[in-house]
């Protein structure tokens, strides 16, 4: 009997060395869920007759391919990988990954997006860039996708009206406080504002109740608006926006008579499922603090996202502090200086000399925005939507 045991262990043994050399040469990439048995203890019996294995299992992993945008460096979902010897063709996950099993043998592979030049690459390339792709954006990409034109997906090129989309990666550079910052500084339209804590966007000399505002398919304003500028713009967080559109002339066909002007729509994040091949949950976050010395202002933001299979949950959070706007105290004239102030007591109003003239006394405010998103799919082409919104200026 221990003869026997004694053999059986020589080619058990000699079985599991060549089964780990070979993992090992191949560095466990082409190997995605293979289990290698190490013999941690052999014991032989007083008799010889017993051999028992101590065995644990090892698991090797996939290796993948991420894709990147070569300017923030953040992964690009949606990609479509491909190649045509032989043919494979994959979509990038919510981080931008996919496994490369399927083009180990592949001559070339290539990557392919709306909005980005198309590259392809060898896999010895990809090897060498230590499985990192990036995809560099082309500016002048035309089938980009338009929703707010007919408040349905269709090509750029299919739009008959002026339509601009506000790049928010641009305006991250820009920094803006407020989502009326956001539309003035894109250039597209004009902000009227007088005052901290102001913001009215026009479109073509139009305002209030002749342009609207649009938040996830949802009117903000309409027709029985005061004709005078109004504010509520800037009510939106300009954090929790993932793209801005902005719709130039009448939009009275799908938007009613009070988009005379145009229409500014604004989409918010959305939430984002997890890999239908993934077990676990996908999520991520954002974190934002910032301060300015021109109105002391103290920002902080926070969202993040938590995503299934069936459903996803985003959440948005930003709280705001403004102090007195101060004013520039070299060159020009001090007649805009405000050298008094009006300040209430007792429900009367008394005037009190400034100070600091470069002060704008009474221009401080605070401001609180939360979002809550919830979006659930139980079929592939169904999709139910729940959006809260809050926010608060005092």
């Amino acid at each position: 009997m221990s003869q026997i045991n004694i053999i059986l262990f020589e080619i058990f043994k000699f079985c599991l060395h060549n089964l780990f050399v070979k993992t090992i040469r191949k560095s466990l990439i082409f190997f995605p869920s293979t289990w290698l048995l190490s013999v941690v203890e052999v014991w032989r019996g007083v008799r010889g007759e017993g051999l028992i294995l101590f065995l644990f299992p090892l698991m090797g992993f996939a290796q993948t391919i991420t894709v990147l945008d070569k300017t923030t460096q953040e992964p690009l979902a949606g990609v479509i990988v491909y190649s045509n010897n032989p043919v494979v063709n994959v979509i990038t996950n919510a981080k931008g990954q996919f496994d490369v099993a399927p083009f180990k043998t592949c001559d070339s592979i290539f990557f392919k997006m709306v909005g980005y030049f198309t590259s392809y690459f060898t896999f010895s390339e990809i090897e060498g860039l230590n499985f990192k792709v990036e995809l560099t954006e082309n500016p002048t990409s035309i089938n980009e996708v338009v929703i707010s034109a007919n408040l349905w997906e269709e090509s750029k090129l299919d739009v008959s009206c002026r339509y601009e989309k506000i790049n928010m990666k641009a305006a991250a550079f820009q920094n803006p406080q407020t989502t009326a910052d956001l539309l003035g500084t894109s250039g597209y339209v004009f902000i009227q504002k007088s005052q901290m804590g102001g913001g009215s966007p026009m479109l073509r000399g139009m305002a209030t109740n002749r342009v609207l505002l649009v938040v996830d398919g949802v009117r903000m304003n309409n027709a029985i608006f005061r004709s005078g500028n109004v504010q509520s713009v800037i009510s939106l967080d300009v954090n929790a926006l993932e793209r801005t559109e902005i719709l130039f002339g009448p939009g009275s066909v799908m938007y009613g008579s009070d988009a005379i002007g145009g229409v500014m729509n604004f989409h918010t994040l959305t939430p984002k499922f997890s890999d239908s091949t993934s077990k676990k949950p996908f999520t991520f976050g954002n974190a934002l603090m910032r301060t300015s010395t021109a109105n002391s202002e103290m920002t902080g933001h926070l969202d993040f996202n938590i995503g299934f299979h069936k459903i996803a949950l985003v959440t948005s959070f930003t709280h705001a502090k403004y102090g007195d706007m101060r004013s520039g105290n070299h060159g020009g004239s001090n007649y805009f200086y405000r050298q008094n102030y009006v300040q209430t007591i007792n429900d009367k109003d008394y005037m009190f000399q400034n100070e600091d003239s470069t002060l704008q006394i009474g221009s401080k405010y605070s401001q609180t925005n939360f979002m809550q998103k919830v979006l659930y799919k139980p079929f592939k082409s169904l999709e139910i939507d729940y959006s809260f919104h809050f926010s608060e200026i005092f």
